[in-house]
């Protein structure tokens, strides 16, 4: 799986850049008179990005395009774009909407610039925060004006798809993109515990084993840094609880499953000459454990990795630490 800058906007990408997913996304929120107006099965991600790298972190812009189904056959430009903006704060922006219009902007002058002609863009908006969107919906909300003048102002309103207002059973599409939009609507609720593992399987059950391997890499990522009660063991365990099959050699969710336990097996080894077997057992095991966590989360992070011959010289405790102070640094860059 493609790296990105930040694990957050990571999954964003990761999730809607799988068509299926975007598709669906796309029949779910326009009208049906919308999409008789578009060749679905021509849907393509396009390359570049047309969001400021300073809002990089709060924004993933996503471009599509696809044909026209009742095109002229000598039309100069064939293509409708659909323009995917996702909001990536808990709360609502207020800048939203000209944000959204300003990246549309972008996408036509670069047509321009291309000898391209102008063409129609569907920005679709998906929001899932903890509380209901209160930013302004549309220009008309943002910017005061007389009514006098209301006529010669610009009509902008994207859709919006709220899932804080949403239960999840009305929650459309197929399997993958119902439980991805319900992984982001709980991603930061304490009641994410109880629901990642039936949203682990169900994607597990639509996708074949190679492809779900990514998912279980790009959802442990973004699930243990946005949410404060999921960690590397808590993950660990779900996914145990679930996979019939290791995964590649050398992947995260490969990992995830075993590298604390080989760990605890050499930790425990060394510890078990010098304290006996089963002390060495035990400590060793939660000691394993926390190396593999402190190695996952300067990995995630971007850290040179530690040594683990630097890391099995140090007590329980200061692992316990190290982990902890990794943990929150993740956190801490998404906020």
């Amino acid at each position: 799986m493609e790296s990105l800058p930040t694990p957050h906007n990571s999954f964003f990408h990761f999730a809607l850049s799988h068509l299926p997913n975007a598709r669906g996304l796309i029949e779910t929120q326009l009208s049906s008179a919308a999409l008789a107006e578009l060749k679905l099965d021509t849907l393509q991600l396009e390359t570049g990005s047309f969001v400021d790298p300073d809002l990089r972190e709060k924004f993933s812009d996503l471009l599509f395009s696809v044909e026209l189904a009742n095109a002229p056959a000598d039309a100069v430009s064939k293509q409708m774009l659909v323009y995917f903006l996702f909001e990536h704060k808990s709360q609502s922006d207020p800048l939203t909407v000209l944000q959204v219009l300003s990246y549309m902007v972008r996408i036509w002058e670069k047509r321009v610039r291309d000898g391209e002609c102008l063409c129609p863009i569907v920005p679709l908006l998906v929001y899932h925060g903890e509380t209901s969107w209160t930013a302004a919906r549309s220009l008309a909300g943002l910017i005061p004006t007389p009514a006098a003048l209301v006529e010669y102002q610009i009509h902008f309103q994207p859709p919006l798809l709220d899932l804080s207002r949403l239960d999840d059973a009305e929650i459309r599409g197929e399997s993958v993109l119902r439980n991805t939009l319900r992984l982001l609507k709980y991603s930061r609720s304490r009641h994410l515990v109880e629901k990642l593992r039936e949203i682990l399987e169900l994607i597990g059950q639509a996708l074949p084993a190679a492809a779900f391997a990514d998912w279980v890499q790009a959802i442990g990522v973004y699930v243990m840094t946005v949410n404060k009660n999921i960690d590397h063991e808590q993950y660990k365990q779900t996914l145990a609880s679930i996979l019939p099959t290791q995964f590649e050699p050398g992947s995260l969710a490969d990992r995830l499953l075993i590298q604390g336990r080989e760990e605890g097996r050499h930790v425990g080894r060394e510890e078990g000459r010098e304290e006996g077997r089963h002390v060495g057992r035990e400590e060793g095991r939660e000691e394993g454990e926390l190396i593999g966590k402190v190695l996952l989360l300067e990995e995630l992070l971007g850290l040179p990795r530690t040594a683990k011959s630097e890391l099995l010289a140090l007590d329980t405790e200061t692992l316990r630490n190290r982990a902890s102070t990794l943990q929150s640094e993740l956190r801490r860059r998404t906020n």
